[in-house]
């Protein structure tokens, strides 16, 4: 139910250097129209001016405002004003005080869902008061039918089918940044940052108080809003942006002070304002929150581990703080930042080439991502995980393991970060500026060997200092906004056998948005560079690695040179198209990369050498008809070329979404493929052709306001010679109470590839020989979650997966003429009777009978077994302090077999003892 991409790249045909033309071309000359428009500076006075103010008038309640319908972005937007508080107001959701008495009263509510522009069904009011430390909002939501207001009690951050009233706040006045404070009828809080408008980043917390009641009339809501928690310039008079919002659950009705259509591409620049807010300043803005850890960490040994004993102690000290800088910055850092109480990431089996993609989880990293993030991706689809940015190569696993050098090691899991710090904010003219640092530590493993005395000490990761530097400029209004971004990483390898790793990384880039035509329409252009240097064996590595193939045997374009200590590169992305307004959307760009672009050291890139056009369009009906809500159809077409230009692949899909009356709903596509040459088929060997492929996708889920709702998520692919796979995952969510909530999602994956890689092998002539099979690969995994709350403050959370994966390989074959058309040609299949197979696992071929072995290798079946379970109690005692209990437990099996047999499976897994992590851990906030 979205108008992006959907991560496919589609296609106009132009050759590379015509199109870095436009790609700069382009954008400039649509952007000309509206800069011969750019207005004065944002000033407090030009906004007064232009913004129409409303009168509270009184209406008997659950009578419905008439509804104030946009006239476009430049409309009036309405004004509340704020009174000063004069007298005690108890935060605990009943607007009962005098002070909130002499507090002027707004509505005139618009309905955004699912009726847009026709007045509420319900009547909601909105009162502002501050002081010379908070703002203080008081909320009434009329219900003409109180006992059916949805207040489900969950732990705090929760999205949950429940009633809600949220307050946002642009309090930078930019039109591009907003706080929002969210607030249920149980009294559970939610906090959203806002930025570039239109995105957001949930995992923002904010330090504030708030308290709701329900009675016969509906529900209250007050909110105690500290200035330390949001940003705004010195100044004797403050207009700051406002949008309040109510949600009524049980109708799906969505309601806004400061109309927002849903044809709109904008979000923070529709809020409407707050005036009156006199004689306030920035406060000192000094946040401490040292921690405590102490738990133990329980196991069992490998039989004979000289190294590891069963039990470890696990302790801990650390401290987050927050200082401001300033009214507009904020210095955060950390010190022995500790994660204990996030979730494991899920099991999975990877047999391509690619690195898998985890999201950051861990608090220090996931808050500010606003300013420092820099996409190299379009759309939402795989593409759109690649960034100059990635937070978590900071304190990953070591990449050096001493399994690698003798029997058993004792070794950590994940490096020592021994302090973070970062900058960020934003001034008054429109500057975002973000830094940030982190170093972390020189990692050692102790290596045993079986059979032999004594230990050794091996350096598995070297000291390495990461930095980002990030600025970004908002122009017109945050209608235009220009950016740039450094990245940077150092290690420190003298002294360690770890010369394969780069000793320098840097990136670079640069940026421009752009929303014209009454905002309708929006222009993008991103440039990044890279530079690497290192020994000639960690070149080699990346000139070797999976993102690049420099040493591909007809890649006459690539410049393979072994010898070299550094590499560079380029990326150029660009777009133009229509993105709000009206039933069609649409919009073209293209990707490209050149060989040497690489920014792995501290982002995430899938792949090198490349330019890629797209085209994408949409016809979408947002309002509602005789079965529908609304619904969505979207083409994708696409084309890409290496650098050579050689042509790879053609491909484009049609999927479309739907929502029903009933608040049911779904969506599908269906898709082809034409893979014409595959860069990566053969890991570093020539090109591989590739036949066409067939996928198809659908999703459907359910009413979320029933005690039980469902989804469904399904896909299937067809290609060639028997190639084919589905996958399959349900989902059942249980409201077994207001306060209890459970949910089931099993998955399913089984497929067939009669061509995934095995191996390069190396004759005794030094020819190499690429070697392919036939693999069954099933994959079953359950996801379990309960949420128990007690109160607000006081919550349970279970996570458990069982995870099992098995692949069987058959019919090996070596990959003998690439580039025939017919696909039986490119093979030559290893009969019966040419092979051998030994009590070691590993097969020898001798396909000509002479005696002589033509290679040998490994048999790749596998079974992997993993159980993952976090169950984590949460205390917030008191507003941003909590006592987190934690236990952890995982086990993992493993065997060659290849077999997918459930039941033994399961059996196997649970013979395995498994490892158990019980952590208690103490915060406390202090705001000064």
């Amino acid at each position: 139910m979205s108008n992006n991409l959907g991560g496919l790249r589609p296609l106009v045909r132009v050759r590379p250097a015509l199109a870095a033309a436009l790609a700069l071309a382009l954008p400039v000359l649509a952007w000309l129209p509206s800069l011969a428009r750019a207005g004065a500076s944002d000033t407090v006075s030009t906004e007064v001016a232009t913004e129409t103010e409303t009168k509270p008038v009184a209406r008997p309640p659950g009578e419905a405002a008439a509804p104030k319908p946009p006239t476009g972005p430049i409309a009036p937007r309405p004004v509340a004003n704020a009174a000063r508080r004069q007298g005690v107001v108890t935060i605990d959701g009943a607007l009962d005080e005098p002070a909130w008495a002499a507090a002027p009263v707004h509505g005139d509510f618009w309905q955004r869902a699912p009726d847009e522009g026709r007045p509420p069904q319900q009547r909601t009011e909105f009162r502002v008061l501050y002081d010379d430390a908070a703002l203080y909002v008081g909320l009434r939501a009329h219900d003409s039918q109180a006992g059916l207001i949805r207040a489900l009690l969950t732990r705090r951050d929760i999205e949950s089918s429940s009633d809600w009233l949220s307050v946002a706040i642009d309090s930078y006045r930019d039109r591009r940044t907003a706080f929002e404070f969210m607030v249920n009828p149980a009294g559970v809080q939610r906090d959203v940052l806002h930025f570039n408008d239109v995105e957001q980043d949930p995992s923002w917390d904010a330090v504030w108080e708030s308290r709701a009641r329900v009675d016969a009339g509906g529900w209250t809501a007050e909110l105690r809003i500290p200035y330390s928690q949001v940003r705004f310039p010195r100044s004797r008079d403050h207009v700051w942006g406002l949008q309040i919002a109510r949600v009524v659950q049980r109708t799906h009705e969505i309601d806004t002070w400061s109309p927002w259509p849903r044809e709109a591409g904008q979000d923070v620049s529709l809020y409407g304002s707050v005036v009156g807010i006199r004689d306030i300043g920035p406060p000192r803005r000094v946040e401490l929150l040292p921690y405590a850890l102490l738990g133990a960490d329980l196991y069992r040994p490998d039989h004979g581990d000289p190294l590891l004993d069963g039990h470890d102690a696990v302790t801990g000290l650390g401290l987050d703080a927050k200082i401001g800088l300033g009214s507009n910055f904020t210095l955060s850092g950390t010190v022995n930042p500790d994660f204990g109480q996030v979730e494991a990431d899920p099991s999975e089996v990877n047999l391509s080439a690619q690195e898998s993609f985890f999201p950051e989880k861990r608090p220090f990293f996931v808050e500010g991502t606003d300013i420092f993030r820099f996409s190299l991706g379009q759309g939402d689809g795989s593409g759109s995980v690649e960034t100059l940015f990635y937070t978590r190569r900071i304190g990953a696993s070591p990449h050096d393991t001493g399994f690698d050098y003798g029997d058993f090691a004792d070794q950590p899991d994940a490096t020592t970060i021994y302090g973070a710090a970062k900058v960020s904010g934003k001034t008054p003219g429109g500057w975002s500026v973000g830094l940030l640092d982190a170093v972390t530590a020189q990692e050692d493993a102790r290596i045993a060997t079986d059979g032999e005395d004594g230990q050794r000490r091996l350096i598995i990761e070297p000291l390495t200092n990461y930095a980002i530097a990030r600025v970004r400029k908002d122009l017109r209004e945050g209608r235009t906004s220009v950016g740039a971004a450094i990245t940077s990483v150092h290690r420190s390898l003298e002294g360690t056998k770890l010369d394969w790793l780069h000793d320098q990384a840097y990136t670079a880039g640069v940026e421009g948005s752009h929303r014209f035509w009454d905002e309708k329409y929006t222009a993008d252009l991103r440039l990044a560079s890279s530079w690497v240097h290192g020994s000639p064996e960690a070149i080699d590595r990346t000139q070797s690695s999976s993102v690049h193939y420099y040493q591909r045997p007809d890649a006459d374009h690539l410049d393979y040179d072994p010898t070299r200590t550094s590499l560079a590169g380029a990326a150029l992305l660009w777009s133009i198209g229509k993105s709000a307004g009206g039933h069609w959307r649409w919009a073209v760009g293209a990707d490209s990369r050149t060989p040497g672009f690489e920014a792995n050291d501290l982002g995430f890139q899938r792949g090198a050498d490349y330019y890629t056009q797209w085209l994408w369009t949409q016809y979408r009906e947002d309002k509602p008809g005789d079965v529908l809500r609304d619904f969505g159809l979207n083409l994708n077409l696409w084309r890409m070329w290496d650098t050579s230009p050689r042509h790879l692949t053609t491909g484009g899909n049609v999927n479309g979404w739907f929502d029903l009356l009933s608040y049911w709903g779904g969506g599908g596509g269906i898709g082809y493929d034409h893979n014409v040459q595959d860069p990566g088929g053969l890991r570093g060997g020539p090109l591989l052709r590739r036949d066409g492929q067939l996928s198809a996708w659908l999703n459907a889920f359910s009413d979320s306001r029933r005690p039980v709702s469902a989804q469904l998520s399904a896909s299937a692919f067809d290609g060639v010679a028997g190639s084919r796979g589905f996958n399959v995952g349900p989902s059942l969510v249980v409201q077994a109470r207001s306060n209890l909530d459970l949910a089931i999602g099993p998955s399913l994956t089984a497929q067939v590839i009669d061509n995934q890689w095995v191996d390069e092998l190396t004759d005794a002539m030094g020819e190499p020989h690429y070697l392919m099979a036939r693999i069954r690969q099933v994959t079953t995994a359950l996801t379990l979650r309960a949420n128990y709350t007690y109160s607000p403050a006081l919550s349970m959370q279970l996570y458990a997966q069982p995870f099992v994966g098995a692949g069987r390989y058959a019919e090996y074959k070596e990959v003998v003429s690439p580039q025939a058309s017919d696909y039986a040609d490119r093979f030559d299949v290893v009969q019966a009777g040419e092979f051998f197979d030994d009590t070691d696992g590993n097969r020898t071929v001798d396909q000509d009978g002479d005696g002589v072995p033509d290679f040998t290798f490994e048999l790749p079946d596998f079974n992997l077994r993993e159980l993952r379970t976090n169950l984590v109690v949460r205390w917030e005692y008191r507003p941003g302090s909590a006592l987190f209990l934690i236990w952890s437990h995982g086990r993992t099996s493993e065997s060659p077999d290849g077999r997918y047999l459930l039941a033994d499976d399961l059996a196997h897994l649970a013979d395995e003892p498994g490892e158990h992590v019980v952590l208690a851990k103490l915060n406390y906030w202090f705001g000064l």
